[in-house]
């Protein structure tokens, strides 16, 4: 009876043995023939956006009629863009084509630059034209080396799903490669490996697009002094933690951070809430606090927005932040997030911005960033206005409902940054900001205001 039973068990056993490893088979392949079907699709589409890019490159090359080079230009702009996308969509194990996506995003963005100086009204330089020339030439190149790409894989019946094969562990490999010596063989992906060593050598791309060779490196240009050393960076981190949450911290740890904002970054704890932990960053040059967090839970809120205005505003003032105007503000899990702007006379200089987090269940600090403000300050020779608040309103939509007018400088694309009358209009229940440049009384960008619980928010 007993030998029966243990019959049954084992088949049992058996038939669920073999059913599971048919389902999981099952799932394989399901799972294979999406990634190999996904990866066809953004091959092909990388090629065909490719292609299409430089055909369109040569057209506003050939044309003589601005407008008409704006059209192939802002299809190049796309096609590259839409290159890029399928690029770093598709399956590359083992392969990095940084290079490769940089060119297609600087090609994408250079593209887009020349359109929208067309549509101002302006004229493609020698110097744009060869710039032109020469990234055209190169879609081309990577035109080229993609097909060769398709054709190896293809020659070779190889599936884009097979590039996420299982990696043999070392030990077995080594033993395979003395049993059976390696030959150079090209490898079906060769054509993405030169192109990508091809393109890294490209000379610089320089012009005002946020893609730009000469912004890749942007430094701080508000901060001012020699480097602090790490005791005076602890010094100065426990202060400000002290005084944002009216407590005493201690160091925890210490660490240093070389980005393009080099920092001490702490971690702080609350000698009267051991379970609270401060991180906050402290600039090398200048010990100047670039970012505090402060990761508490928040309770139910005792203040209100106007409240936390009030003690981010004074919190600013008491640490040498005089002259700042609140702009945007948002409830974010009971803490009220305020977005202030530095000011220079009657100008909102919107480049050098700070954001203090208020808690609203006891008005605690608990959070600064200070980076834009410390990247983007310093001191402008500002432009005069060449228009005045009348007639920057007479450049707005006759449509719409003019609710103020001021003076605002503000960031664009390629760390440029323009003069301009910033006009707040509503039209039906939706309020927009246009900002009129008030030297040229170009309309340079458009914002939607949106209303969001506890605040307003740009679009």
């Amino acid at each position: 009876m007993t030998r029966r039973i243990s019959t049954i068990v084992l088949t049992l056993a058996l038939l669920l043995a073999v059913g599971w490893g048919l389902w999981e088979r099952a799932n394989r392949l399901t799972l294979a023939n999406a990634v190999e079907a996904g990866g066809q699709r953004d091959f092909y589409n990388l090629l065909n956006y490719v292609e299409q890019a430089q055909v369109s490159m040569g057209k506003s090359l050939a044309s003589s009629s601005p407008r008409q080079q704006a059209v192939h230009l802002t299809e190049a702009w796309n096609q590259a863009a839409a290159a890029q996308l399928s690029l770093s969509q598709l399956p590359t194990p083992g392969i990095k084509p940084i290079n490769t996506s940089k060119f297609l995003a600087q090609t994408s963005d250079y593209n887009n630059y020349l359109a929208q100086k067309l549509a101002r009204g302006g004229e493609l330089s020698s110097q744009e034209r060869e710039q032109l020339a020469r990234l055209r030439d190169e879609m081309k190149r990577l035109a080229v080396d993609l097909r060769q790409t398709e054709g190896q894989v293809a020659s070779k019946g190889l599936r884009w799903s097979s590039f996420y094969s299982t990696r043999m562990p070392a030990p077995l490999r080594t033993i395979a490669n003395l049993a059976i010596p390696v030959q150079a063989q090209p490898g079906p992906l060769d054509g993405f490996v030169n192109a990508d060593r091809r393109l890294q050598t490209l000379p610089s791309l320089n012009y005002d697009g946020p893609f730009s060779d000469h912004l890749e490196k942007p430094r701080p240009l508000g901060l001012k002094g020699g480097d602090v050393s790490q005791a005076e960076a602890e010094r100065r981190a426990t202060a400000f933690a002290n005084d944002a949450s009216n407590s005493n911290y201690r160091v925890q740890a210490t660490r240093t951070s070389n980005g393009l904002l080099p920092t001490f970054a702490l971690n702080l704890v609350d000698n009267r809430r051991p379970s609270v932990i401060v991180h906050i960053d402290i600039s090398k040059q200048g010990g100047e606090v670039i970012s505090l967090l402060n990761t508490r839970p928040v309770g139910a809120p005792t203040l209100d927005a106007a409240k936390a205005l009030e003690r981010a505003t004074a919190f600013l003032k008491a640490h040498g932040f005089a002259s700042m105007q609140p702009t945007y503000t948002v409830r974010t899990d009971n803490n009220q997030v305020i977005t202030f702007a530095a000011k220079e006379g009657d100008v909102i200089l919107y480049p050098d911005q700070v954001k203090v987090k208020v808690a609203l269940d006891n008005g605690e600090i608990t959070g600064w960033d200070a980076t834009p403000y410390y990247m983007a300050h310093h001191r402008r020779q500002l432009p005069t206005p060449k228009l005045t608040p009348a007639e920057a309103r007479a450049k707005i939509n006759p449509g719409l409902k003019v609710e103020g007018v001021r003076l605002a400088l503000i960031p664009l694309p390629g760390g440029i940054e323009k003069l301009t009358y910033e006009v707040k209009t509503k039209l039906d229940d939706t309020r927009y900001l246009t900002y009129i440049n008030a030297v040229t009384g170009e309309e340079e960008k458009v914002l939607q205001i949106v209303d969001v619980p506890g605040g307003q928010l740009t679009m």
